[in-house]
């Protein structure tokens, strides 16, 4: 666990002046209540370095992301009660591979001991990767091609952070794993919709700063445009509002009838704002943030794990989930909820 008390006073007074005497943007017009609600929470939060981050998981030195992708999924097994031969697909995202041109899905396969026979693909929708799994192996388990669907995701991004950057205390380390199965009608997947917009695909990189990944320098993980990445954070309740309401719509159901809201958190306050923004009225939403840092594609299903330890999601639970990766893609899915 790293705490906010880990970077130097020195350091974070630096973040603090750099950000004083940085240059105004030029005001962003106020086109939508949805931007309206961001820029409020922004100023809040102007003053505060870490940006209302308060801890995060860091991977020790001698670990890689498969390491934790399995422990994920050696538990989402154990949970649903499986055999793991029984699993013929599998959809891993590695947000931070350790090595480029290779397929991480299969050393997942190999130290899970799946069976052969296993359809085994890594899956790269950046921090909608989760999301996009989802759809994936719905369609692959409706379509009569696979039968039980292990989807994992990890992040292993502070691999990638400079500790003097001011966007270095933001995210944390984490995975997580989801079994994925056939139903009865009327549980698990209602409707899904998502949305691309190939305009914004340098918001957020991994990359040599200024170039290419093979050119001299240190990979990190920065903005290669900085304008658009503030347009598309603007943008995001209203983006939202719009596959949030085809989804309920497609679905038969209205905005009050969510239960529970899980969303990508990259903020304190997000949940709060899309749930508001999106009038889920009393649905519920827990707040990961601040204990976990943004965590990626491993946002949602991390939150819902943490809000059924929290006792906060019951059997029946209308659960509409919305989230987005860089590149640009977001989509909305709507499903009933199953405690066993």
């Amino acid at each position: 666990m790293r705490k906010n008390d880990w970077w130097p006073e020195s350091i974070v007074s630096g973040w603090m002046e750099k950000r004083a005497a940085a240059t105004r943007a030029p005001e962003q017009a106020v086109t939508s209540v949805g931007t309206a609600k961001i820029l409020r929470e922004m100023a809040a939060l102007h003053e505060d370095p870490f940006q209302g981050a308060v801890e995060r998981r860091v991977m020790d030195a001698g670990m890689q992301a498969c390491d934790m992708e399995v422990r994920a999924a050696e538990e989402a097994i154990a949970r649903a009660g499986i055999d793991r031969r029984e699993i013929d697909l599998l959809l891993c995202h590695t947000t931070v591979p350790e090595y480029l041109l290779t397929n991480t899905a299969c050393l997942l396969h190999q130290r899970l001991g799946l069976a052969t026979e296993c359809f085994t693909m890594v899956t790269e929708a950046a921090a909608n990767s989760f999301l996009m799994q989802l759809t994936l192996a719905e369609q692959m388990i409706a379509g009569g091609r696979a039968k039980k669907a292990l989807l994992v995701q990890s992040c292993s991004v502070s691999r990638l952070l400079d500790p003097a950057d001011p966007l270095s205390p933001l995210f944390g380390d984490a995975a997580s794993a989801v079994v994925v199965g056939a139903v009865s009608s009327g549980r698990g997947i209602l409707g899904t919709t998502q949305r691309t917009d190939g305009s914004a695909n340098r918001t957020l990189i991994a990359s040599v700063r200024g170039k290419s990944w093979y050119h001299d320098g240190p990979i990190v993980l920065y903005s290669a445009d900085p304008i658009g990445a503030r347009r598309v954070f603007l943008e995001t309740a209203d983006l939202g509002k719009d596959v949030v309401d085809v989804v309920l719509k497609q679905s038969g159901y209205g905005p009050s009838d969510v239960d529970y809201f899980a969303v990508h958190q990259g903020t304190p306050w997000f949940p709060r704002v899309m749930k508001e923004h999106f009038e889920l009225g009393s649905a519920k939403a827990i707040e990961s943030f601040p204990s976990t840092g943004y965590t990626f594609a491993v946002s949602i299903p991390l939150g819902l794990s943490m809000a059924e330890k929290a006792g906060m999601l019951a059997s029946d639970d209308l659960v509409l989930m919305y989230g987005g990766g860089t590149g640009l893609t977001h989509g909305a899915t709507l499903l009933r909820w199953d405690a066993a």
